[in-house]
């Protein structure tokens, strides 16, 4: 039997968890990323459940306690957790076989905007707050436009990237910021690309701190052949795209982009502050 994350033994009916964040709606989260539970417990020797959090600072503190033994967090959270409790990334994402993502602001098929500077005196909807892709790559995106938040444009919250986009089709907000398979398919459902980012580092998943060395080798051994025999048995439309392309090995100093971005739009403290703060004023 693995030790557990905290370092002692544990039971066999006691299930690892995995924590993610509600990128989508919960139920949508469990049918996109049980087939990578599966896989854990299948390839590990040891029962694993998905945990999906309310926010993102959720999914950070349950990591640094020791309640989650692996977490999938966006590069953003994953600097929050670094800072707070020193953890490091075991791997990262190759979707579509790339590490890399990318964010897009979209606007409705219909609008008059042809340029991201003319979305200045206009409302601009945003995920979590905490979310690289929806928010922090986005308004970095508006602010190297010359456009000031809360001065030149209007930020709303909608805490999903589709509550956003479903909100530019609605007429609440001329525009909005998403990841790029978010945006990808709102451009047949009304929505236009408007900009794109350049290339972001793609998603991580990390240990607990306390996650003994053996349970990181054999987590780190097994998820580098994912989904490999798993694929056939899989409906990819149904499970999560993040995870098609498997994952690869990563370090902190690959996300040093992120946090060079993350201190110009929020500040140097931005790995401390409250989520409050980081929101547009």
């Amino acid at each position: 039997m693995l030790p557990s994350a905290a370092g002692g033994e544990e039971s066999a009916e006691e299930p690892l968890r995995l924590g993610v964040v509600t990128f989508y709606n919960p139920r949508l989260m469990f049918v996109k990323y049980q087939p990578l539970v599966d896989f854990l417990t299948a390839h590990t020797g040891r029962t694993w459940t998905l945990d999906i959090s309310h926010s993102y600072d959720e999914t950070v503190d349950n990591l640094c306690r020791g309640r989650l033994t692996l977490a999938y967090l966006g590069p953003l959270t994953y600097l929050r957790a670094h800072a707070l409790c020193s953890v490091e990334p075991l791997l990262r994402l190759r979707t579509r076989g790339r590490v890399v993502f990318y964010s897009d602001v979209l606007v409705r098929s219909d609008s008059p905007f042809e340029r991201i500077e003319e979305l200045a005196g206009h409302r601009v909807g945003f995920g979590d707050p905490l979310s690289t892709s929806s928010h922090l790559v986005p308004r970095s995106m508006l602010q190297d436009a010359g456009l000031e938040p809360g001065r030149d444009f209007e930020c709303r919250y909608y805490g999903q990237h589709e509550r956003a986009a479903h909100a530019v089709l609605m007429g609440e907000v001329e525009a909005c910021g998403v990841r790029d398979i978010i945006g990808e398919l709102f451009l047949h459902r009304g929505l236009r690309r408007l900009a794109r980012s350049g290339p972001v580092p793609a998603y991580p998943l990390v240990a607990s701190p306390d996650a003994p060395r053996e349970l990181r080798e054999t987590l780190t051994s097994a998820l580098l052949g994912f989904p490999g025999e798993a694929r056939p048995r899989l409906d990819e439309e149904r499970w999560d795209l993040e995870l098609t392309g498997g994952f690869t090995r990563t370090v902190d100093s690959d996300y040093d982009p992120v946090r060079r971005l993350a201190e110009r739009v929020f500040g140097p403290r931005f790995a401390t502050r409250p989520e409050r703060e980081l929101r547009c004023r």
